[in-house]
Formats: C-alpha cells, sequence, structure tokens
C-alpha cells in the first residue's frame, strides 16, 4: 500500500520518563517510512515537567514530525480531536504510561499493510496475551466484561475493552463518538464493530502503568455498561456521522 502511513496518537498530562520512553522506543523500533506522524496532546493541567518533555520530544531533530497539540474538548475527548487533525492514512491511539506493549507496534503495522481496510488490534486475553502486575479484582471485572460483551455483540474477539489498535482513519473520521469519558475508549472498539467491520487480533501484555495515575474511577467504569447497551441498539445509521 503506497501510501500507507501511521499516525500515532498519545497524550500526557504527568507523564515524563514514560512518555520519553514511548516516543523514542516507536521510533527505535518502527520504519519511519510507515509514520506519518507522531502527536501528543496535553490539557490545561499539565504539570511543568512534563510539557518540558513534551517541548524537548517536539524539538528534536527527527524525519517523524512529533507535534504538540493543546487539548479542546475536556477528559478523554481528546482522542477525538487528535483522529481528526490526523494526516496518517491510519491511526492508532497509544498510552503514554507504558501500560501496554508498544514493542507490538511494528507487528501490527506489518499486518495492517497487508490488510489495510482491516482493524488490527491487541488482545490481552488471546493466548499470547497476559496480564502482569494488574489489580485482582479489576481483572476479574474485565474478564466478566469480554464475556457479557461477546453475548451482547455476537462478536468473536477476545478483547472487547482495549482501544489499542491500528485502524484507517477515514473510519474513524466517519463514525460519530459521543462520549468524552472513559466509555470512549468503549465506543472505539464497538461502534466499528456494529458497523461490520473486519478485526484482527494480536496478543499483548498488560502491566501496571510505570508512570502516572489514572483518572478512570469506579462510577466511569460502571458508566462501560450503559454505553455497551446504547451502541448495541442503537440504529446503525446513527453511528455515523450526518
Amino acid at each position: 500500500m503506497a501510501d500507507f502511513k501511521v499516525s500515532i496518537l498519545t497524550g500526557a498530562v504527568t507523564e515524563t520518563e514514560s512518555l520519553r520512553e514511548t516516543v523514542m522506543t516507536i521510533l527505535e523500533t518502527c520504519n519511519h517510512s510507515d509514520l506519518a506522524e507522531i502527536i501528543i496532546c496535553y490539557p490545561d493541567r499539565v504539570t511543568s515537567e512534563c510539557k518540558s518533555v513534551i517541548d524537548e520530544l517536539c524539538a528534536m531533530p527527527c524525519d517523524v514530525p512529533v507535534i504538540p497539540y493543546k487539548q479542546k474538548l475536556p477528559r478523554m475527548g481528546f482522542i477525538k480531536e487528535l483522529v481528526e487533525i490526523s494526516k496518517g492514512s491510519h491511526c492508532i491511539t497509544v498510552d503514554s504510561d507504558l501500560a501496554l506493549d508498544i514493542t507490538l507496534i511494528p507487528e501490527m503495522i506489518r499486518i495492517a499493510k497487508t490488510k489495510p481496510d482491516t482493524i488490527v488490534s491487541a488482545s490481552r486475553w488471546m493466548k499470547g496475551g497476559n496480564f502482569s502486575g494488574y489489580n485482582p479484582v479489576k481483572l476479574a471485572v474485565n474478564f466478566a466484561a469480554q464475556k457479557f460483551l461477546s453475548v451482547l455483540f455476537g462478536g468473536n474477539l477476545t478483547d472487547y475493552t482495549i482501544p489499542f489498535q491500528i485502524a484507517p482513519a477515514n473510519l474513524y473520521k466517519s463514525i460519530n463518538f459521543e462520549s468524552n469519558e472513559f466509555p470512549l475508549l468503549l465506543e472505539f472498539v464497538l461502534k466499528p464493530l456494529r458497523l461490520g467491520c473486519e478485526f484482527v487480533e494480536v496478543p499483548t501484555e498488560c502491566r501496571g502503568r510505570k508512570q502516572g495515575k489514572s483518572s478512570n474511577s469506579f462510577m466511569q467504569t460502571a458508566k462501560y455498561l450503559s454505553t455497551a447497551l446504547h451502541i448495541r441498539f442503537m440504529k446503525k445509521e446513527d453511528i455515523i456521522k450526518k
């Protein structure tokens, strides 16, 4: 695919060393010809230390543009903003806390290049994937959620609650993503699924975050249920932007 380029979309608030490691690992492991850009989003409440690292990364000489972006939408809504401004044919959202194995990205890109219309999604639950340093209560809840969503959507994915995926940018840009809270991450999986998109899963490890503190509360997690039910029974035409 001659015009294949991936936009790497990430955000940071308090992360410093983990953000630096995230960006540098991507640049060291990925073929630069496959990368359109790396966009780093930050909100008003970004720490001065984190902002200094962002400025440092964006100023370093590199053939892959590393671009800062000031967040406008609240909370997780920054993902929608980054999708809209991305310039690549495909995009992937990457956490900057190193909770997921970003060394998997080159393999995900390799698969996406052979199947450009497919969503290549990481999975913590398929054979070869695993959790380490993960809260056991959250692990049990996550396992139950996978089973529930599999029945609700009649799908064969092993991981419905991970937004670590490479997808065609035009697909994301055509979808009406509604939430600005953590359930937005679920929309990025379930809405393409409702539209009949094909997924290819690859195993990944999920680790305890190296840096930064999650703002995903129990109440936010509870909203995933109402979000899943809303997506399951909404009309397909309402999933697409008008």
